[in-house]
């Protein structure tokens, strides 16, 4: 398994920067969402060719890239797939073959009826999606997320039942699943088999035990600091053998983003090592 670190901390921090903080620590690759690469194109003036170089010359990979749509709108369908199709081919030429698909924020459904409805339409999507992918040999998971269209254990596995594992992997994020209510080690335990790209990231308690968390993205902190109970977890994930990628990301921090960064990694590597 190897380690890998999201941007999303490092956000304000020069790409450069960024990429030879995470050099330094001697990790694998490092995650970027489509939205970033888009931000750094423009700000900077970089193509995406200039980032591969860029990530490369450093000795990294792009472990893979965060992409969001809105999967539930079947009038989107046709743009989407294209969408997906043409992104494919821009990361195989990125040497990264791992796209991380997140779902679109959360809407207020007040029947059952239409919470079906959103799921389909969402299911077929994906799995066109996906596939436009595979086609170019970019393996697309499902990223779990908290006040999404998929953010509950049903609507989780509404998704992954209806698409073959081969086409559409999972990718559990380790908060996000607490945050909906949801044991990390039980969903890994049941779609172990389509699990390769992982997000680490820690909870700090205490949570709300009724409502929701509005601002949820403040709950998150490093690994090891929070109530998330990772040895079990990164064992699960190891027994697989399946796991190619473990990603620490986190969502904000009281702490710079190295420091931050190094907190996290090092307590992963003690789990890992020991």
């Amino acid at each position: 398994m190897r380690i890998s670190v999201e941007r999303l901390l490092f956000r304000e921090r020069p790409l450069e920067t960024f990429l030879d903080y995470v050099a330094g620590l001697g990790v694998d690759g490092v995650e970027f969402s489509e939205y970033e690469i888009s931000r750094i194109s423009e700000l900077s003036r970089l193509t995406r060719r200039d980032i591969y170089i860029a990530v490369r010359a450093r000795g990294l990979q792009i472990s893979g890239i965060y992409w969001s749509e809105p999967f539930h709108e079947a009038g989107e369908r046709m743009r989407i797939v294209e969408h997906a199709r043409r992104l494919a081919a821009e990361y195989r030429n990125m040497n990264c073959w791992n796209v991380i698909i997140g779902p679109p924020k959360r809407i207020t459904l007040k029947t059952d009826a239409e919470r079906i409805k959103v799921l389909s339409e969402t299911a077929e999507t994906l799995k066109a999606a996906a596939t436009a992918f595979l086609d170019h040999g970019v393996r697309a998971s499902l990223h779990n997320h908290y006040d999404t269209t998929i953010e509950t254990e049903d609507e989780l596995s509404f998704i992954l039942e209806r698409i073959d594992e081969e086409i559409l992997g999972f990718c559990p994020d380790t908060a996000h699943l607490l945050l909906a209510g949801i044991d990390p080690v039980q969903i890994i335990k049941r779609y172990l088999n389509r699990i390769t790209y992982v997000h680490l990231k820690d909870v700090a308690g205490p949570l709300k035990t009724g409502g929701r968390e509005t601002r949820w993205f403040e709950k998150t902190t490093e690994l090891g600091r929070g109530v998330i109970d990772f040895p079990p977890i990164i064992r699960l994930l190891r027994s697989g053998g399946r796991v190619e990628w473990l990603v620490i990301e986190q969502d904000t921090s009281g702490l710079n983003p190295e420091l931050s960064t190094k907190i996290s990694l090092d307590y992963l590597k003690a789990i890992i090592t020991g």
